[in-house]
C-alpha cells in the first residue's frame, strides 16, 4: 500500500507526516521542510515602519544597500544644521524683515528634512517584497 501525496515519513522514527511538515510531532526531529521554513533577509513593513517612526536612520536596517543615501542625509542635515544655527539668531534690535528671513530659514530646513523623510518611506516602500526576503546585507 503507498502513502497519500500529501504525506512523508520521519527519517528518524519512520511516523508519517503531512508533506508541509516542519518537524515531527512524535520525536520532534526537524524533515526535509525545515530549513525552508527558516526566516532569512529582511521585512519590508519593518522597513516601512522604521522609516515612519526614525526618518533617514531607518537606511540602517539596510545599510549595505543604503549607506550612501544615509551618510549624504546626515551630512546634509548636519552641515545645514550649523549654518542655520550659526546665522539665524532671533534678537530684540534686529528689523523685522531679518526676523522674518530667519523664520524663512528654519522654514527651508525645515522643508528639507521633511523631504528626506519622505524619501526614505518612499523608497522603502516601492521595492518588492522579495528585495527585502532576498537581503542579505553584503
Amino acid at each position: 500500500m503507498s502513502a497519500p501525496l500529501n504525506e512523508i515519513f520521519c527519517s528518524a522514527c519512520a511516523n508519517p507526516l503531512i508533506a508541509t511538515a516542519v518537524i515531527c510531532p512524535k520525536c520532534g526531529s526537524p524533515t526535509s521542510n525545515y530549513n525552508q521554513g527558516a526566516k532569512t533577509g529582511k521585512s519590508k513593513v519593518v522597513a516601512v515602519l522604521l522609516a515612519v517612526f526614525f526618518g533617514t536612520w531607518a537606511w540602517l536596517y539596510t545599510y549595505s544597500a543604503s549607506s550612501l543615501k544615509f551618510w549624504f542625509t546626515s551630512a546634509v542635515t548636519f552641515l545645514l544644521s550649523i549654518v542655520l544655527w550659526n546665522s539665524s539668531g532671533f534678537s530684540t534690535d534686529l528689523s523685522y524683515a531679518r526676523n522674518l528671513v530667519s523664520i524663512q530659514s528654519w522654514i527651508a530646513f525645515a522643508a528639507i528634512i521633511a523631504g528626506f523623510y519622505l524619501w526614505v518611506i518612499f523608497d522603502y516602500a516601492a521595492k518588492k517584497d522579495e528585495w527585502y526576503r532576498n537581503y542579505t546585507g553584503k
